[in-house]
C-alpha cells in the first residue's frame, strides 16, 4: 500500500515538474542578457552613473529593459532603440520614476532584420519627430548574435531560420510564472488527495472483505 502511494505521488511530481516547466522555456536558443552603461562614444546624455540591463530574444522577438539612475529630465522622455547596420528599430519607451529606477517590457514590432550590435537608451526631446531616432543617447550595450547555432560555444541569442510572428503574445511575464506556478502546485495537489482518497477506499474495501 505504501509502495502504491509513493509511487503514485512521484509520479505525479514529475507531472507538475513537466508542466510547469514546458510553459516558461524559450522556444529558440538562450535570452541574452546586455548590460547598460554610460558608453563612451556612444553616451552624450544624462547622468553618467545610470546603468541598466537588457533581456532580449530575436527568435521570441521580445525585450525586456531595466534601468536604475536615469532620473527624469525636464522636457524629454527615454526610449529604447536598437542600432547597426539596419535602419534603428525603436523599441518602446522607458518610463522611470523620481528615483531614475523604470522598466519597459514589450514585444520587438516591426523587427524585420537581425542586424543589430548596439541598444541604446535615447533621450526624446518633446516635439520632436516620433519617427526619427533621438540624438541624445543616455546608457547602452553592445552585443553578437550568434549564426544559425550555437557551434561556436559562445553564449547567447541564436539567429532564427526566419523571422519570428510579432503578432504572438508576449512572454509571460514573472508574476504570470508565479502564478502558473502555483495552480499547477494546486491541481496536483488535488489529484495527490483524490489519489490517496481512493487507495483509502480501496483498502477499507479489502479489509471489509477479508473479515
Amino acid at each position: 500500500m505504501r509502495r502504491t502511494i509513493t509511487a503514485g505521488l512521484a509520479a505525479l511530481a514529475l507531472l507538475t515538474a513537466v508542466l510547469s516547466g514546458g510553459g516558461a522555456a524559450h522556444a529558440n536558443g538562450v535570452p541574452q542578457l546586455v548590460k547598460l552603461t554610460y558608453l563612451e562614444g556612444v553616451s552624450n546624455f544624462g547622468p553618467k552613473d545610470a546603468e541598466g540591463v537588457l533581456e532580449f530574444s530575436f527568435a521570441e522577438a521580445y525585450a525586456r529593459v531595466d534601468v536604475k539612475n536615469l532620473k527624469p529630465a525636464e522636457g524629454y522622455t527615454y526610449e529604447g532603440w536598437l542600432m547597426g547596420s539596419a535602419k534603428p528599430l525603436r523599441v518602446g519607451v522607458i518610463p522611470v520614476n523620481a528615483s531614475g529606477i523604470g522598466a519597459l517590457d514589450t514585444k520587438l514590432e516591426g523587427l524585420a532584420t537581425y542586424d543589430y550590435s548596439l541598444f541604446v537608451v535615447a533621450a526624446r526631446k518633446s516635439g520632436t519627430d516620433q519617427a526619427a531616432q533621438p540624438s541624445d543617447i543616455s546608457i547602452a550595450g553592445r552585443f553578437t548574435v550568434i549564426g544559425d547555432d550555437a557551434s561556436g560555444g559562445a553564449a547567447g541569442d541564436i539567429r532564427p531560420g526566419q523571422l519570428p510572428e510579432t503578432g504572438e503574445a508576449s512572454p509571460p511575464s514573472l508574476r504570470e510564472r508565479i502564478g502558473r506556478t502555483i495552480t499547477i502546485a494546486a491541481a496536483a495537489g488535488g489529484l495527490a488527495f483524490a489519489f490517496l482518497r481512493i487507495m483509502q477506499r480501496r483498502k477499507v474495501s479489502h479489509d471489509q472483505r477479508s473479515l
